[in-house]
C-alpha cells in the first residue's frame, strides 16, 4: 500500500476510498466531505458549520444499494475534474492564513469554488445527495450572490 513517504499527498487523496467504494453511500460520503473540505476554507465559518450539517443530512439519507462499475468510474472522473480545479497539491489553495477574525469575511474565490462543487456533486452524487447538498449550495450560491 502507498505510505505518504513513498507517494507525496497520499494522505490527502480519496481516491483511493473511491476505488474501495461499493455502496452508493460511501461514494456520497466521499462526494460530500470534499464539497465540505473544499468550501469551508473559503466561506465563512457560520456557512461551512451550516453546509456541514446539510452534507451529514445528505449523505445519512443516501441509498444502501450497491453501485456497479459505470457509477464507480464516473464518481472517480467527476473527482478528477474536481480535484484539478480544487486540488490537494502543496501548497495547499488557498495558502494558509491567520485565523479570521471576522466570521462575516467570504474569499472571492469561493464562487468560483461553489460552481465546481455544484458540478461534482451534480456528476458524482445520488439523487438524494443532489437533493440535500445541492439544495444547500444553492442557498449558498444565492448569499455569497448578495
Amino acid at each position: 500500500m502507498w505510505t505518504p513517504d513513498d507517494f507525496p499527498g497520499a494522505d490527502h487523496v480519496p481516491w483511493q476510498l473511491l476505488i474501495r467504494a461499493r455502496f452508493v453511500r460511501e461514494i456520497d460520503a466521499v462526494v460530500a466531505s470534499q464539497v465540505v473540505r473544499a468550501l469551508g476554507a473559503v466561506i465563512p465559518a457560520k456557512a461551512a458549520v451550516e453546509l456541514s450539517h446539510a452534507a451529514t443530512r445528505a449523505v445519512a439519507a443516501a441509498p444502501e444499494e450497491r453501485i456497479g462499475a459505470e457509477g464507480s468510474v464516473r464518481a472517480m472522473s467527476a473527482y478528477a475534474d474536481f480535484d484539478d480545479w480544487c486540488g490537494t497539491r502543496w501548497p495547499h489553495w488557498p495558502f494558509p492564513v491567520p485565523p479570521r477574525r471576522i466570521d462575516e469575511l467570504v474569499d472571492p474565490i469561493a464562487v468560483a469554488v461553489l460552481g465546481r462543487a455544484r458540478d461534482f456533486v451534480a456528476a458524482a452524487g445520488s439523487p438524494e445527495l443532489q437533493k440535500g447538498l445541492g439544495s444547500a449550495l444553492e442557498e449558498l450560491s444565492d448569499t455569497l450572490g448578495r
